[in-house]
């Protein structure tokens, strides 16, 4: 095979590894405006059901395809997916319990600036200052997203919500970076790792929560599109991406996730489409831009 041939290859590979971070990127921000059309549902109860279906169906899509056995991996890989999965939604879901939920999510989504600084002194062979400047507008639209709270009191309960919102981002960087590790470990394997995040939320939600049943056909419409969608397809992308992608890239278009979860809301109703969101959409959107600039410029040349 010729250079050109397997420069082409790999061109192809990293279009549909940024591809697969941005349908992720998708899915994870119509996770908010699922939930809240579920508040009766116990949040454990939630992420059983939900992790629970997406192992269902990937095994049998597994089966079959005749790769079962991708389920089955080496320790490490398994690990590092499990505790990346499982311990950001367990810090996200008790935090929602002791913070205003807009900014325990907000402080969970400064891992996409903290993925592109820790890339910057990881790789400089593959960083550019304009993911940098693309993440920097991304927080700052953040922030403009973020509604005041009238009346609201730092409290010692407070305080412990924020901290387990930064957990949150602390979590996701660092397996986003160590998953990087495992490019040669099969997509198929996450849906394993779904089982067993199943498993340990059903026991947590048996030892804390009572167990609340859909009511509606709705409701389990929304149960099953959780499964399919934020929890199932979400992590098999996010996993191919960042094996296969740009990371300072994928760190810098995260935050759109943010922004378009908020549109969601805004059109369901259930958040004022305010000025402060307009300036969000142009800093978020511009820095999306600004981080692909290096992109367009390895495809002219």
């Amino acid at each position: 095979m010729s250079s050109l041939q397997k420069n082409s290859i790999r061109k192809s590979k990293l279009l549909v590894a940024t591809g697969s971070g941005l349908l992720t990127i998708l899915l994870w921000s119509s996770l908010a405006v699922m939930t809240t059309s579920l508040p009766n549902i116990p949040r454990f109860q939630l992420l059983w059901f939900g992790f629970g279906e997406a192992f269902i169906i990937g095994s049998i899509i597994l089966a079959l395809t005749g790769r079962l056995r991708e389920m089955a991996q080496p320790f490490a890989p398994w690990f590092t997916a499990f505790c990346g999965i499982f311990f950001f939604h367990l810090f996200y879901f008790v935090g929602l319990n002791f913070a205003p939920p807009a900014k325990v999510t907000l402080l969970s989504y400064l891992w996409p600036t903290m993925l592109v600084v820790c890339i910057a002194f990881l790789s400089k062979k593959h960083f550019h200052i304009a993911y940098l400047f693309g993440a920097l507008m991304g927080l700052i639209g953040t922030v403009f997203i973020m509604p005041a709270d009238k009346g609201s009191v730092l409290t010692s309960g407070v305080f412990f919500g924020y901290f387990l919102g930064c957990l949150c981002a602390i979590v996701w960087t660092i397996y986003s970076i160590v998953n990087r590790k495992y490019t040669s470990v099969p997509t198929g394997m996450i849906i394993g790792v779904c089982g067993g995040i199943s498993l340990v939320s059903m026991a947590i939600h048996f030892a804390f929560e009572p167990t609340i049943m859909p009511q509606s056909f709705k409701e389990m419409a929304i149960i099953l599109y959780l499964g399919c969608g934020p929890m199932g397809i979400a992590f098999l992308a996010w996993d191919y991406a960042t094996k296969n992608a740009n990371l300072s890239l994928m760190g810098s278009l995260s935050y759109l996730a943010p922004l378009l979860s908020t549109l969601w809301l805004v059109i369901a109703g259930r958040a004022p489409a305010t000025v402060g969101l307009l300036v969000a959409v142009i800093l978020i959107v511009g820095g999306a831009v600004v981080a692909t600039y290096p992109l367009k410029k390895t495809k002219e040349s």
